[in-house]
């Protein structure tokens, strides 16, 4: 007597028949009282070849056709389950049985995500389980790439287990999901196309049906399996083709509920993109509106927690985002975003620039195993990052904008699906931010001809007549140059004030040599320079060749630090031009007067202004003095005058210091790093800019006249409009100028210069003068308090 179950015990250990040759050998081996009733069935089900060498030993050919004959007169029946048995304590037997497998499968229609689907198809396995009386159900859902597979646990803590990939030579799910076909397993164990047997490994497994519920597209959405144990027959042919014929009508209702759910998508769309046409043509100024919507509505179309609209600046080669989600809502549900100083950062940093610069979809499952995530910002916010989603809103030229969202609801990440129904949700953003687009450069180049205008009123290029008598007279003879004019010290006063283009001729030629600029475009230039700054009392034209001078001998005397010649010359130039057209006004009147440069630009106002003014007249015909440069000579000179102009904004200063004293402090200061070089650079011009505090005491204070009388100026202009103006622009707190000077030496200048010093040593007469100018401001103070005291003094003898 042989059984073809002695051979289906691949990889496990099997008691070989020598070890039973005897009942007392079995007896010892397995005594009764260890073993339940059910562990001996459990037992010879597994170990037939156990029970048939127990039977030739014990058992007498007459119980045996006893035996047999009890047998053939049992009437047929399905073996019931004898472990893992589903108790039907809800009575959803009889639900399921009127109900119908149809109408259930109908319900799967309904469904708005995979969660839904996927419970509904969990019940329906329990019905079709109970039909062809399987012992076990499981449930598996694939990825989007097919690569996966997650158990769907209904009510446990993780609805979803992740169980491992998909492939032949596996288990028979993972069978079924490579291979698109089902399969009916009567011998699991003797089967080698399952090695790993079924997800948990269950020895007691051996009949299994395994059905994939594919999509019209092919793919694998999901694999269901059935199982029996040991103890009873394989699945009938008749049970394998009702599982099939259940569980296509699932497949149909699955495909059915995702064409309604893009259907569903494409109305929204539709309404979308008639609610935004209407905000356009009503309310063409508030493009923030569009913004908003586009994110509102994306965040809806895909369940996301949090999402976020970052701009493309192709210019610049930045994003940009104005507003953020924080999960906040109104009282309606609505989402609720912050809008914050605009954050930029450029194009080849992070999830979001790769996506603009790629234009393709990233899809993180698991943010914290992807190395491209930063969690600082969870770290700092409190807000766990699960999964992202980044996708582009592609342009006629490109990409436009990318799409960040952030935590799939309702479901473990965000699906294939979310991506094809933003796909089709990306066209109609494209069209939006388009005309949003258009009438915001409609709106900003309105505005740049008002201020265009506002320039062209005023100012002009120089004429014919000043370039060539400049031109006849630009070598300064030797006996006419100040004597101060290779220090420090040299005073932009009046006097002085009629040869400073001939000054700034030599001082170009003596550091470039004479071959490098054209003199003729030189002069023009210089003439012109000197025509856009206004007569303003401080900020003026004597100012800015102050700070080009000033600029001049720090890079001429430098001894440790050498500059490139490109590096000199937008020092230099961009001494010379760091203020032109600057109307004596900071850049906090702008702001909150709403002149139309703060429209124009968002930050440093007037030095991005005064720029823009540097390079139109640079652009302007005779005026290029450096036509000799090659274009990426130019490109990268322009780079250099734009940076050194925008760090004269003061407000820029303080972290530029910081950043520079930590570098020195901790030694990793270094001249041969590009970032390092621009800061010292950045430095240098804001010791140019406040380079009037280091004048001899003479100079310095004829210099602090001016510059109060221009703030004075802006102070009494803010009470015209009934602003409060800040003390030191009030005339009425003119008293106080020594202490607002002293507190300014002490707390910029001083720093600044001393800082200097130590990356240039040849600055140090800087910081000497503003030594010498706060000693004479205390002493100025120390004045004022004698006399003060002088005249309470006569007022007590007056009155004794």
């Amino acid at each position: 007597m042989s059984s073809p179950a002695n051979n289906m015990y691949v990889g496990k250990r099997i008691p070989h028949r020598s070890q039973f040759r005897s009942s007392e050998r079995w007896r010892s081996r397995y005594p009764d009282d260890a073993m339940a009733a059910n562990q001996v069935r459990e037992f010879l089900a597994r170990y037939p070849a156990v029970l048939e060498e127990y039977l030739d030993e014990t058992a007498s050919v007459d119980y045996l056709e006893q035996l047999l004959q009890r047998k053939r007169t049992l009437p047929s029946t399905v073996a019931k389950c004898t472990f893992n048995q589903r108790a039907d304590s809800n009575g959803l037997g009889m639900v399921y049985s009127e109900i119908g497998i149809e109408q259930l499968a109908r319900r799967i229609v309904e469904c708005s995500s995979d969660s839904d689907i996927c419970a509904k198809m969990h019940e329906i396995c329990g019905v079709v389980a109970n039909i062809i009386f399987a012992d076990i159900y499981n449930l598996y859902y694939l990825d989007d790439t097919n690569s996966e597979m997650s158990l769907y646990m209904p009510g446990s803590t993780t609805e979803w287990k992740r169980v491992g990939p998909t492939g032949l030579k596996l288990t028979v799910s993972a069978h079924v999901a490579t291979t698109a076909k089902s399969v009916n397993v009567a011998d699991l164990q003797q089967d080698s196309r399952f090695p790993k047997g079924v997800r948990l490994g269950e020895e007691r497994v051996h009949h299994v049906i395994g059905v994939p519920i594919l999509l019209d597209t092919g793919r694998c959405y999901a694999v269901v399996e059935f199982s029996r144990g040991w103890d009873h027959d394989p699945f009938s042919k008749v049970e394998f083709e009702v599982t099939n014929a259940i569980l296509s009508w699932v497949s149909a209702c699955v495909q059915k509920m995702k064409r309604n759910k893009l259907l569903n998508i494409q109305t929204r769309l539709h309404g979308f993109l008639l609610e935004t046409t209407r905000v356009m043509f009503d309310d063409v100024v508030n493009v923030d509106l569009v913004v908003t919507n586009i994110m509102t509505f994306t965040k809806e179309l895909v369940s996301a927690d949090r999402c976020g609209l970052l701009l493309v600046d192709e210019e610049r080669k930045e994003l940009f985002a104005d507003y953020f989600d924080e999960g906040a809502t109104d009282e309606e549900g609505r989402p609720v975003y912050t809008k914050a100083s605009q954050i930029r950062f450029s194009i080849n940093k992070g999830i979001s620039g790769y996506v603009a610069r790629t234009g393709q979809t990233v899809n993180i499952r698991d943010a914290y195993s992807d190395k491209r995530f930063n969690p600082e910002v969870d770290q700092k916010t409190g807000y766990r990052t699960r999964n992202i989603l980044c996708m582009p809103i592609q342009g006629k030229n490109g990409v436009i904008g990318v799409v960040q969202l952030i935590n799939r609801l309702n479901g473990r990440c965000f699906t294939a699906d979310d991506e094809d129904a933003f796909s089709m949700f990306a066209v109609y953003s494209a069209l939006a931010l388009h005309y949003a687009r258009v009438y915001n450069v409609i709106l900003h180049q309105q505005t740049k001809f008002k201020v265009a205008m506002e320039v062209l009123e005023y100012h002009c290029t120089c004429s014919e007549d000043e370039t060539a008598a400049l031109y006849d007279n630009a070598h300064l003879p030797v006996d006419q140059v100040p004597l101060d004019f290779y220090t420090f010290d040299f005073n932009c006063n009046k006097k002085n004030s009629v040869i400073l283009p001939q000054l700034y001729i030599k001082l170009m030629y003596e550091h470039f040599g004479k071959k490098e600029f054209d003199l003729l475009a030189l002069c023009r230039f210089v003439l012109t320079v000197k025509k856009n700054y206004r007569p303003v009392p401080y900020h003026n034209w004597e100012h800015g060749f102050q700070v080009a001078h000033c600029l001049w001998r720090m890079v001429s005397e430098s001894q440790e630090v050498q500059f490139s010649r490109l590096e000199k010359m937008g020092m230099i130039v961009g001494g010379i031009c760091h203020d032109l057209d600057h109307r004596g006004f900071s850049n906090e009147f702008f702001r909150k007067t709403r002149q139309p440069l703060a429209a124009l630009y968002s930050t440093s106002i007037m030095e991005q202004h005064h720029y823009k003014q540097t390079v139109t007249i640079l652009s302007a015909e005779g005026h290029d003095i450096f036509s000799h440069l090659t274009s990426e000579q130019y490109k990268q000179l322009l780079a250099y005058i734009r940076d050194n102009i925008l760090a004269t904004d003061l407000a820029l200063y303080f972290g530029n210091q910081k950043t520079i004293c930590g570098l020195l402090d901790s030694e990793k200061f270094s001249l041969s790093e590009v970032d390092h070089r621009r800061a010292l650079m950045s430095l240098m011009m804001t010791g140019a800019d406040l380079c009037a505090i280091t004048k001899p005491w003479e100079t310095q204070r004829g210099m602090v006249d001016a510059l109060y009388e221009e703030f004075y100026m802006q102070g009494d202009k803010e009470k015209n409009r009934g602003m409060q103006p800040m003390p030191m622009m009030d005339r009425l707190n003119w008293d106080d100028i020594p202490n607002q000077q002293i507190g300014f030496i002490n707390f910029i200048c001083k720093p600044l210069y001393s800082t200097l010093i130590r990356l240039i040593p040849e600055t140090k007469p800087l910081q000497t003068g503003c030594d010498v100018c706060k000693e004479q401001w205390q002493m100025v103070i120390s004045e004022k308090e004698a006399r003060k005291k002088t005249l309470n003094t006569r007022a007590v003898d007056r009155e004794l």
